[in-house]
C-alpha cells in the first residue's frame, strides 16, 4: 500500500518533471514520495529467492545425455503441420476448415 501510494506520486511528479512544471503539484507529488516510501522500505513486504541451482534435478540432460523434451513424446519425423508448402519461396501454409 505505502509503495503504491509512494511509487504513483514519484511517476506523476517525474510526469511533471518531463514538462518543466514545478509547481504546488510538483512540490506536493515529491513531499507524498518522502513520506510514503520510507514507510514502504520499513514495513512493506520483500521477497528473497534463494534457489540452489546445482544438483542433478536442474539438469536438463539424464545420465545417458538425452534431454527431457525428447523424453515428453515420440518424435515422428514425417510429421508436417503444415498442409502446403511453396517450394519457390519456402513458405507454409494451413487450410483452415
Amino acid at each position: 500500500m505505502f509503495g503504491n501510494i509512494g511509487s504513483g506520486a514519484l511517476l506523476k511528479a517525474s510526469f511533471l518533471d518531463e514538462d518543466a512544471n514545478w509547481n504546488r503539484r510538483y512540490d506536493f507529488y515529491i513531499k507524498v514520495y518522502d513520506i510514503f516510501m520510507p514507510l514502504w522500505y520499513k514495513y512493506g513486504t520483500y521477497y528473497e529467492l534463494d534457489i540452489d541451482m546445482s544438483g542433478k534435478s536442474w539438469d536438463d540432460y539424464d545420465e545417458n545425455g538425452v534431454p527431457y523434451w525428447e523424453k515428453l513424446a515420440v518424435v515422428d519425423p514425417d510429421y508436417n503441420p503444415w498442409d502446403f508448402e511453396d517450394e519457390e519461396t519456402g513458405d507454409a501454409f494451413r487450410v483452415l476448415r
